[in-house]
């Protein structure tokens, strides 16, 4: 059986700017109006996650192992804005592949390599929270530089290796009953085995949303249990050993507070990772719906610029859930990072 990248009918082919492709469908006014929206969206993804990349690589307080991880998925996410999204645009409002045959394959690839990387990301950052809530006092000694470039080597070559069977479309032979251009010459649009999807598509995502689900129901149990055990720890008794206690008391608050910052950072990565895979979830639910449907192109289109778009909105998660970045994306903006000593500000504090 073989599912459709694009899922539509095969349409007559007309000639548009003098290429040879099914044309557009809406009328020029709506046309205008979807390229300035979608155009808005694509340059909030590029300078959104360009902020995120700036903030990390300027400010020594965010230059921590976690950070690492968190930048690394701006840089995807940046990508996928930079070069996916502004040629996806042209495509879905013109319905015709202006660029380079070649470079329909390559951004076919490119596309389902990007999305990988943010998804096998978001992995690697729920393990990374299940290590510091988990094991805090060993967290230095088991997420290591080493670890860390195991992770991001991960991320970006099983992506790359995931997506690997797409690149069968640049063969004309091996191309035959596995991944096909088909529909009017100067469209990009594929035809693709089934087997084929599910290797780069559905694996990827579902097993990844299995780990993520599992990682951090494990996390919210920690988190519940170390805040129950350290607020028991304030309320001990007094009498004779009342000094020892205000002692273990004080210690248990620091901790209390420690804890508060760790299960913060924990919230707003769950808060960013559950939007990803949520923003995803209606491609993967139209894709598999299209096996068995007909005339899914508009739900198609929309379930995927709704998973691109989820790319703008990691900088506002990360403003809205996390106020040591809130703090860094203010500096940027009021040009504060110019003074003398403003890599070292403290973001933890509120700003004048």
């Amino acid at each position: 059986m073989n599912h459709t990248s694009a899922p539509s009918a095969r349409n007559a082919c007309v000639t548009f700017r003098s290429f040879n492709c099914t044309g557009p469908s809406l009328p020029e006014n709506y046309r205008a109006l979807l390229l300035a929206i979608l155009a808005f969206f694509t340059l909030a993804t590029i300078l959104g996650n360009l902020l995120i990349i700036s903030s990390i690589a300027f400010f020594r307080q965010l230059q921590s192992f976690p950070n690492v991880l968190a930048l690394s998925l701006a840089i995807s996410d940046f990508l996928v804005g930079l070069v996916i999204m502004p040629l996806a645009v042209t495509k879905v409002i013109y319905n015709c592949w202006f660029y380079a045959r070649l470079y329909c394959n390559v951004h076919y690839f490119l596309d389902f390599a990007f999305t990988n990387c943010s998804i096998l990301h978001l992995c690697s950052i729920a393990l990374n929270r299940y290590v510091a809530i988990s094991d805090p006092l060993r967290y230095e000694s088991r997420v290591t530089r080493r670890t860390l470039v195991v992770m991001l080597v991960t991320c970006w070559l099983g992506s790359a290796v995931s997506s690997s069977p797409i690149l069968l479309s640049l063969s004309p032979t091996l191309s035959v009953g596995t991944i096909e251009r088909i529909s009017c010459p100067n469209d990009c649009v594929f035809d693709i085995n089934i087997g084929i999807m599910v290797v780069i598509g559905y694996c990827p995502y579902f097993a990844s949303l299995v780990v993520i689900v599992c990682i951090y129901g494990k996390i919210y149990r920690i988190a519940r249990a170390q805040v129950i055990k350290i607020r028991a720890q304030q309320g001990g008794g007094g009498g004779e050993g009342s000094h020892r206690t205000d002692n273990d008391n004080a210690e248990a608050l620091v901790k209390l507070r420690t804890m508060k910052r760790e299960h913060s950072a924990t919230k707003t990565l769950g808060v960013i990772i559950g939007f990803f895979l949520i923003s995803w979830l209606p491609y993967y639910v139209i894709v598999l719906a299209s096996l068995a449907l007909t005339d899914t192109l508009f739900a198609y289109r929309v379930a995927l610029w709704i998973g691109y778009i989820s790319s703008a909105f990691n900088p506002i998660l990360y403003a809205a859930f996390n106020r040591p970045f809130r703090n860094a994306f203010r500096l940027m903006f009021r040009l504060k990072v110019f003074g003398e000593g403003a890599r070292d500000t403290d973001l933890s504090g509120r700003l004048k």
